[in-house]
C-alpha cells in the first residue's frame, strides 16, 4: 500500500564515506541543514533517499502528493539493463557498452550522449538491487522488445513486472520502510515546493514548503530536483511542447514545478524539437485531455490497410502499409493538430477485418450516430461536411485512390491496395495523435547537474527522472526501458554519491 502523510523524525547516527564520484560544494551550508533534500518522492526520489540515508545522510523527503510513488503508480513498468545476474543466469552475454550503442541506434542518434551513457554504464546495478529485493520479472524476461514496426534491442535485457510500474513501487516501499518507520529518512507530503532558497554566490541552499497553508523553510547540502514533468498541466504542455495535451494519462501531480524552480535559479529547458507523437487514437471527445475511447489497428503487420488515411486537406500523407512506425509518427507530426481520419466505404467494412479490436461492424455502424469522432454520410461531399475535411480535396484522393487499386502505381508506394471506395454509405473515424509524456526538460551535465545557460552548474542543485525530459533520454524514438530505468538509476546515483 501506498505510504500515506505522515512525518518521520530524523535520526542522529551518521557514518563518514569515502569521497563521492561526482558532486561538489563551495561552501558550506547552514549547520542545521540536512544532507539531501530530495523534491519528489517518486521514481527518482525514493531510490535517492535510499541509498543516501544508507550511507548514514540525513534525508528530507517533500512531495505535493498525499502518497509517495510518483508514476510509479501508473506507470507500465519497463526496465532495461545490461550485464545483469538475471542475464549470467540465462547464459545471455551483454555489456552496457552494447546497451549504448542500442540506445543510439534505436533513437536515431537523438538521445542525449552523456545521458545513455550514465544510463548504460549503470542500469545493470540498478535491475540487479531490485531483483535483489524482490523483484519479479514475467516469465520469459528478459526480451529485446521486438514489437511490430519497431527496431529491438541486440541482446535480451528488458523486462518488467506482472503488475506494470506498481511492481516496482512495491519492492521500493518495502526498501525505504524501514528507513522511514526508523526516521533516518523525514517525510513531508501534501508539500508543495515554491522557492529554492540561494545565497549570496548563487548556491542553492534549500527550499521554502507551502504545508498546510504555512510556509516552512528547509536547508541541505544536495538539493534534489525529482517531481517528475508538466504532462499534467495542459498550458505548460502546449506553451513547451506546441501541441495540446489532447489525452489525459499523465500523473495528476505532473505540474512542472520542477522545471520551474530549476529556472528560477538560472537553469535552462531543451527538447523541444524532440517532440514525438504516437500515432493516434479515438478520443472520447474533443475537452481536452480527453481519455481514450478506443484505437483502429493501424498496425500493418498486424491487419493490412483497407482504408485510406486522410489530413484536414483530404490528402493522403504516408503509405498506409508503411512497416516502420517511427516513419508513421513522424508523417503526423506535419499534419495539422495531429489529426487524421481513416475513411473507408461500406463495401470495405463488410469485407475487411474488424479494424477496432472486439468490435463487430454493428458497433462501429451504431458509433456514427452518437460518437464525436465516427461519421458517415451516402456520398464522400456529405462526410467531407460531417467531419470538417476538405471536401474537394478529399473526392481528388479517393479518385486517385481508386485507380490505384485499378491497377495504378501508388505514388506514395503503398501494395496493399484491395478495395475501391465508391460504394456508400462512406465512412471516416478520427484519429488524434498525442504523447503522454514530458518531452523538454532541464538541462544537466553528466554528473547530473542542473546547468545554467553559460554551462555552468547551479552549485548543489541536481535533478533526476522525467524532470530530464525524455527528449533526452529517447530522444525522437522510443527506446524501450528509458524512462523508468534513468529515473531509478540517476536516483540511486545521486543517493550513493553525493557529498555528506
Amino acid at each position: 500500500m501506498p505510504l500515506r502523510r505522515r512525518d518521520f523524525l530524523l535520526g542522529t547516527a551518521a557514518t563518514t564515506v569515502a569521497a563521492p564520484a561526482f558532486g561538489h560544494r563551495a561552501n558550506e551550508p547552514r549547520p542545521n541543514a540536512t544532507d539531501y533534500l530530495i523534491i519528489g518522492a517518486g521514481t527518482a526520489g525514493l531510490p535517492a533517499a535510499i541509498f543516501a540515508s544508507r550511507r548514514g545522510a540525513s534525508v528530507q523527503l517533500v512531495d505535493a502528493a498525499p502518497v509517495i510513488g510518483g508514476t510509479l503508480q501508473i506507470a507500465q513498468g519497463q526496465i532495461s539493463g545490461a550485464g545483469t545476474r538475471l542475464q549470467r543466469t540465462l547464459g545471455i552475454e551483454d555489456t552496457p557498452e552494447l546497451h549504448y550503442d542500442d540506445i543510439m541506434r534505436v533513437t536515431l542518434g537523438t538521445a542525449d550522449p552523456d545521458i545513455a551513457r550514465l544510463v548504460a554504464d549503470n542500469a545493470g546495478a540498478t535491475i540487479d538491487w531490485l531483483l535483489s529485493a524482490g523483484f519479479t520479472p514475467l516469465p520469459g524476461h528478459p526480451v529485446t522488445g521486438a514489437s511490430p514496426g519497431r527496431p529491438a534491442y541486440s541482446r535480451r535485457r528488458y523486462l518488467w513486472g506482472a503488475d506494470a510500474g506498481r511492481s516496482i513501487l512495491q519492492v521500493v516501499l518495502r526498501e525505504i520502510e524501514p528507513l522511514l518507520a526508523d526516521g533516518r529518512i523525514r517525510l513531508a507530503l501534501d508539500s508543495r515546493v515554491t522557492q529554492l532558497l540561494v545565497d549570496d554566490n548563487g548556491a542553492v541552499r534549500g527550499a521554502s514548503v507551502l504545508r498546510e497553508g504555512r510556509a516552512q523553510e528547509f536547508h541541505a547540502r544536495n538539493v534534489l530536483l525529482t517531481c517528475g514533468g508538466y504532462a499534467a498541466n495542459g498550458s505548460l504542455f502546449r506553451q513547451l511542447c506546441g501541441y495540446p495535451n489532447y489525452a489525459g494519462s499523465a500523473y495528476v501531480h505532473s505540474q512542472g514545478d520542477g522545471l520551474a524552480l530549476a529556472t528560477s535559479v538560472g537553469g535552462y529547458l531543451r527538447g523541444r524539437e524532440k517532440y514525438r507523437s504516437g500515432f493516434g487514437s479515438i478520443l472520447a471527445d474533443e475537452h481536452y485531455p480527453a481519455k481514450v475511447y478506443a484505437r483502429f489497428n493501424t498496425v500493418p503487420q498486424d491487419r493490412p490497410p483497407w482504408e485510406i488515411w486522410v489530413n484536414q486537406l483530404g490528402e493522403r500523407f504516408v503509405r498506409e502499409d508503411e512497416p516502420d512506425l517511427l516513419r508513421r509518427e513522424q508523417s503526423l507530426l506535419g499534419q495539422s493538430e495531429l489529426r487524421y481520419w481513416i475513411v473507408f466505404d461500406e463495401a470495405i467494412l463488410r469485407a475487411a477485418p474488424p479494424g477496432i479490436k472486439g468490435w463487430s461492424r454493428e458497433q462501429l455502424r451504431a458509433a456514427c450516430n452518437r460518437h464525436p469522432m465516427f461519421s458517415s454520410a451516402s456520398s464522400v461531399d456529405a462526410l467531407a461536411q460531417a467531419t470538417g475535411i476538405d471536401a474537394h480535396g478529399l473526392a481528388a484522393t479517393i479518385a486517385a485512390y481508386n485507380k490505384v487499386v485499378a491497377g495504378g502505381r501508388d505514388p506514395l508506394g503503398r501494395r496493399h491496395a484491395p478495395h475501391a471506395i465508391s460504394r456508400g454509405p462512406f465512412y471516416a473515424i478520427r484519429h488524434q495523435g498525442h504523447s503522454a509524456t514530458s518531452v523538454v526538460g532541464v538541462t544537466v551535465d553528466a554528473q547530473l547537474r542542473v546547468l545554467r545557460g553559460g554551462g555552468d552548474a547551479v552549485e548543489n542543485l541536481y535533478a533526476a527522472g522525467e524532470i530530464l525530459g525524455s527528449g533526452a533520454t529517447m530522444g525522437k524514438a522510443f527506446a524501450a526501458g528509458m524512462m523508468l530505468t534513468p529515473a531509478l538509476t540517476f536516483g540511486r546515483l545521486l543517493g550513493e554519491r553525493l557529498p555528506i
